[in-house]
């Protein structure tokens, strides 16, 4: 009897130290990987960010688990009703809402961004009071640099030049767009180049942190000075016909270590 009553007694004193560390952590809880798992879909039945797991894991990529992993699911650190967190936010659905119009509402141009970090199978199957990670801009990578819809004009590689009349490497690509459009930094970076440049008329350069750079030329108006840091999103100028150009457009480029990419490996291009 008294042994019983010993049992009972570590049971309980267990459950209160286990209930204080849960409590006072918010850690989460273990998860080991079986076979077929994937990142997304741990994410999803835990109803956690993909990068939430990742980071609290230090998992680098999301599609090497080992199976018998054990993973730290941090479901006590979601924020509710939107509360700010270190990467981001949470957004509630509501009736009516889409990844395109909530990714619009936090100035995302990419929504397929949202349906991946979140692992949503089905964007067109969103439930009411869900929650919708909202990362911030270092997650993003690359975004749009006009709002308007996108139509290119010239393609990335080499064409025939039309006004130089020779066949030659186009390091961009042209976006249609009329006189005064707005362009926005594709990504947060330091600005290394405003102004007039040969063949390219007004052209804004900016060197991004992690060995990108990106150009927007053939502008009409430049709002930023060398030095200046921007933010991804942010107006740094006006699109425009100037250098040789045989319409108003936005000559875009993408370059790693100043060797051009095709930016449409990067951006969410219809």
């Amino acid at each position: 009897m008294k042994k019983g009553k010993i049992q009972v007694l570590l049971i309980i004193i267990t459950i209160i130290v286990l209930s204080e560390s849960w409590t006072s952590s918010c850690i989460g809880m273990l998860h080991k990987v079986k076979r077929g798992e994937t990142l997304s879909g741990i994410a999803k039945k835990y109803d956690v960010p993909m990068k939430s797991i990742a980071q609290t894991n230090s998992i680098t990529s999301y599609d090497r688990l080992k199976i018998g992993e054990k993973l730290l699911i941090p479901v006590g650190t979601k924020p509710i009703n939107g509360e700010n967190s270190t990467n981001g936010v949470w957004h509630t659905v509501k009736h009516g809402d889409s990844l395109y119009s909530i990714a619009r509402k936090y100035n995302i141009q990419n929504w397929k961004q949202l349906q991946r970090i979140n692992g949503i199978d089905n964007p067109k199957r969103l439930k009411i009071n869900q929650k919708i990670y909202i990362p911030n801009e270092e997650i993003i990578g690359f975004v749009n640099p006009l709002k308007i819809k996108l139509y290119v004009t010239s393609k990335y590689g080499y064409r025939h030049h039309p006004i130089k009349r020779r066949y030659m490497m186009h390091d961009g690509i042209d976006f249609r767009a009329a006189t005064g459009t707005r362009v926005y930094a594709s990504k947060t970076g330091r600005v290394s180049t405003a102004k007039w440049k040969s063949g390219y008329g007004r052209i804004i350069v900016i060197q991004h942190a992690d060995d990108f750079s990106t150009a927007y030329a053939h502008l009409s108006r430049i709002n930023v000075s060398v030095g200046d840091i921007v933010k991804q999103g942010q107006v740094i100028g006006l699109t425009g016909n100037s250098g040789l150009s045989t319409g108003p457009h936005l000559h875009f480029e993408i370059r790693y270590k100043d060797k051009s990419e095709n930016p449409a490996r990067h951006l969410d291009i219809p």
